[in-house]
């Protein structure tokens, strides 16, 4: 069974849509985690770089509209590694295969915006109500 894990990762690339051949959309995103650590004169610094993709499936369109390098993000997924092949040289790679993702609001703020469909279900609540305000 694949570890679950949870973290907050800096977004390095703009993240790439793909589709899978039934026409599903799935998206890469490149990331990086740094462990934060105290020098010799106790200032804090940021170590090495860990390196790793976040694959996700259902909501990939809305993500990659959503995040940008630079953006913090907030995943949980399972943890996997991948080998492959570059010009007869074995590498591998981690990726987390995300159950989901939240963009930090840690040092800034993140916009959201609603799609057609949720506009539409609350002008659909409005009328059922019979009024121009949401109870909720």
């Amino acid at each position: 069974m694949l570890p679950t894990i949870s973290g907050e990762f800096g977004v390095v690339k703009d993240p790439e849509i793909r589709f899978t051949d039934k026409g599903n959309a799935w998206a890469k995103i490149r990331c990086s985690a740094k462990e934060r650590k105290r020098d010799a004169t106790g200032n804090w610094t940021d170590g090495d770089p860990l390196y790793i993709n976040i694959i996700i499936g259902h909501g990939a369109e809305h993500l990659v509209e959503s995040i940008t390098p630079g953006d913090s993000i907030l995943v949980t997924g399972k943890l996997k590694m991948r080998e492959y092949e570059v010009e007869g040289t074995k590498r591998q790679e981690y990726q987390i295969a995300a159950d989901s993702i939240g963009v930090s609001v840690r040092w800034g703020p993140a916009k959201t915006q609603r799609t057609m469909d949720a506009v539409g279900n609350v002008e659909a609540a409005k009328e059922a109500l019979g009024g121009t305000e949401i109870p909720f």
